[in-house]
């Protein structure tokens, strides 16, 4: 139970799949003794096929063509998910004719713990069951094999059965669990990608239903007349009541937790035989299935304590990310730092409210054992120095966190691409080469003049060059491979995409378990100097009711789940252009250049502030709408440019003519008073950044051209401007 009498997530899960437990086993006595006299395909074929029109029609209703979205986006997953339906459920209807009812609830239930605790994880990259699951799902894999004992040997209320009835029951009843363990990973990957349980219901049943009636159409005599009440019966009872129950804890619940949690289905199963004349009491099953009730209550409980942060791991906590540890600490958890082996070369590290500050050295085995110790309970990158490190660590400590499949989308760009391609997302169009010839040659065929260059893993408009010719190609080029990135790392290639014409925002993002939440939306203003390179001049906050910053939102989720980004922050910058929403690049890590006291005056939150809050309180994050921020006054982000090189940062008493301003609210500065400063032709070569807010546009607009004239005036030489 949550603060204020709510529900967590993880309490609205626990429910559901406990109704679905009990449905469960009311649909076991109760086909248990419908299936002594029917077949099992027929009833299933006719319970199927009206339970999966009435998804279906519910979800067309809804949202019309939009029915078909997780097949196009998760063909894979929508295909396996219809398969182990179809083996869970025909096995399992099957084996109710030659075991118990309990028998075939445990075993087919109880099962999937085990089989989750085995392959869970790599079923579902990032995740890791806990040690407690682990006992929960070995002490029932024992039960199940003293119950086996007990059907096969005559123990069970149906008495002798024989051995070949009973061993062909357990075998269906088997696969029926470990089809229905697969079912439940498959179903939560589809809900991480932003699925409706209702979504998902509406394409699971497909081969179901086909193969169920391919059956029907062989059978000799199908009885379709006697089977179709107990089919509708079976429809509400079986399929649409508690499948749906099913998902919503699928949801809100880890596999493995739900898993576990059905099985208390057979305690159920047990009291509801009194009411099956053909069936006693065995007393086996009842010390078997208060013992699996009492095993189930110990993973779930050893699921909550694990879940409880103890420590959060930052992983290269720079520019915005310096303000992690207070967040996290004011949450109640411990920030342990670990620096990457290539930070950003123009930052520095403050180590004010972490517990600990590790340095890896490469051996990703090494660092994990180092922070074992500390009970992490998530890991996160806060720059793009630290995104591939984090995902590395979170999969090696078995803690919450991004996709695997394809990691490098998260920091090479060229991959990037390829990734929203595959997920059938509008994208630039793209290449990498180490051959300016090849890039001019690509240019002129495919994607016309002008054409955009940067280094593929780079950030904060390093070396971006937008060209016009051949010859500024060949230029940007040898520059590029020339020099290193802001990591420190050789150029090697070079990115090259079309120029994206359109207005430009940026959405930064945070997202728990695969829900994204948006923490705000600004549209820039850049400047495009002589030779090609981009600037920052300023940028402003759109409102979540606007038309465009829905579109963008929306658009942007979407390249999360693309870019399999669960766990963690992600800054995207997108070009509103005449096609729609196209993505410029996805970072995923914290937005650089922010100030969350401002964003909390003006926005009502802050990405760090909803970061943590995701990785420490992870209930409360999930009960924010999707859309977390509110515009409540109208600030401008106002990077600041030296026009010339050779200048200083200016003083406290220079910068005077800033701070009187009437809508001045705050500055940062890149550097101390009195750093050499270079021309700025990117964020690196910024002298730092101008908070102006106001109500009134009129007062933001003057006092910004007042600032860029004292910037031309001499802001940054050595003479203070008055």
């Amino acid at each position: 139970m949550a603060a204020g009498g709510k529900l967590s997530n993880t309490a609205r899960g626990v429910y559901s799949v406990i109704g679905f437990a009990f449905m469960t086993a009311v649909v076991n006595v109760y086909a248990g003794n419908v299936f002594q006299d029917l077949n099992p395909a027929v009833v299933g074929a006719i319970s199927f096929a009206l339970a999966g029109m009435a998804f279906a029609g519910l979800e067309v209703a809804r949202r019309g063509t939009a029915v078909l979205e997780p097949i196009r986006r998760q063909p894979g997953d929508v295909a396996a998910l219809n398969v182990t339906t179809a083996i869970a459920w025909l096995t399992v209807l099957f084996s109710l004719k030659y075991i118990e009812p309990a028998i075939v609830n445990v075993i087919s239930l109880a099962i999937g713990p085990v089989f989750l605790a085995l392959a869970g994880s790599r079923l579902r990259k990032g995740t890791a069951v806990v040690a407690g699951e682990i006992v929960a799902a070995i002490g029932i894999f024992a039960l199940i094999l003293v119950l086996t004992w007990g059907s096969i040997t005559g123990r069970s209320a149906v008495g002798a059965i024989g051995h070949r009835e009973a061993a062909l029951g357990i075998v269906l009843a088997l696969v029926s669990g470990l089809a229905s363990a697969g079912n439940i990973v498959f179903s939560k990957r589809l809900s991480e990608r932003g699925n409706s349980p209702g979504s998902v219901m509406s394409v699971r049943f497909f081969l179901m239903i086909a193969v169920s009636w391919t059956v029907v159409a062989t059978t000799d005599q199908p009885q379709l007349a006697d089977s179709v009440v107990p089919g509708i019966v079976l429809a509400l009872i079986s399929v649409i009541i508690p499948l749906y129950l099913l998902q919503l804890g699928v949801k809100h619940a880890e596999p493995i937790t739900v898993s576990l949690l059905v099985c208390v289905g057979p305690a159920f199963a047990i009291a509801l035989q009194l009411l099956d004349g053909r069936l006693g009491i065995s007393p086996l099953s009842i010390v078997c299935v208060l013992g699996i009730v009492a095993l189930v209550a110990w993973g779930v409980r050893a699921r909550s304590v694990a879940a409880r942060p103890r420590a959060v791991v930052v992983v290269d906590a720079y520019s915005t990310g310096r303000y992690l540890p207070a967040a996290l600490n004011k949450l109640g958890a411990d920030c342990i730092h670990v620096q990457s082996e290539s930070p950003d070369v123009n930052l520095t590290l403050d180590t004010t409210g972490l517990k600990e500050n590790l340095r890896h050295h490469g051996d990703v085995t090494a660092t994990a054992a180092a922070l074992r110790q500390y009970g992490v309970s998530q890991v996160i990158a806060a720059a793009e120095s630290g995104v591939e490190l984090a995902d590395q660590l979170s999969a090696a400590l078995g803690t919450p966190g991004n996709g695997m499949s394809r990691p490098r989308s998260r920091r090479d760009k060229y991959e990037m691409v390829q990734a929203l391609r595959a997920a059938g997302l509008p994208h630039a169009a793209t290449i990498v080469s180490g051959d300016a010839d090849e890039v001019v040659a690509w240019a002129a065929t495919e994607a016309n003049w002008p054409i955009v260059l940067k280094p593929v893993a780079s950030a904060g408009t390093d070396n971006v060059v937008v060209c016009n010719s051949p010859e500024q190609v060949r230029a940007a080029c040898a520059k590029i491979i020339a020099s290193a990135d802001r990591y420190g790392l050789a150029n090697h290639v070079v990115l090259a995409q079309e120029f994206l014409a359109g207005d430009e925002y940026f959405v930064n993002t945070v997202s728990r378990d695969g829900r994204h939440r948006t923490a705000e939306i600004w549209r820039y203003s850049k400047r495009h100097l002589p030779g090609g390179n981009i600037i920052f001049d300023y940028h402003e906050p759109q409102s979540p009711d606007d038309p465009d910053a829905q579109r963008i939102a929306r658009y942007t989720h979407q390249v999360l789940d693309a870019l399999e980004i669960r766990n963690g922050a992600g800054h995207s910058e997108v070009m509103l252009t005449s096609r729609g929403p196209v993505l410029v690049e996805c970072a995923a890590r914290l937005g650089g250049g922010q100030v969350p006291e401002i964003n909390l005056r003006c926005l009502g939150i802050s990405q760090v502030d909803l970061l943590a809050l995701a990785a420490v309180e992870p209930d409360e994050f999930h009960r924010l709408p999707e859309t977390a921020y509110r515009l409540l006054e109208r600030p401008r982000h106002v990077s600041l440019i030296n026009p010339r090189d050779g200048g200083l940062v200016p003083s406290h008493e220079a910068m005077a003519v800033i701070r009187e301003l009437p809508s001045y609210a705050h500055t940062v500065m890149a550097h101390p008073e009195g750093h050499p400063l270079p021309q700025t032709i990117d964020v690196v070569t910024s002298p730092g950044f101008v908070y102006l807010i106001s109500d009134d546009p009129e007062q933001i607009a003057a006092d910004y051209a007042r600032l860029r004239q004292l910037e031309q005036d001499g802001l940054y030489s050595r003479v203070p401007v008055h």
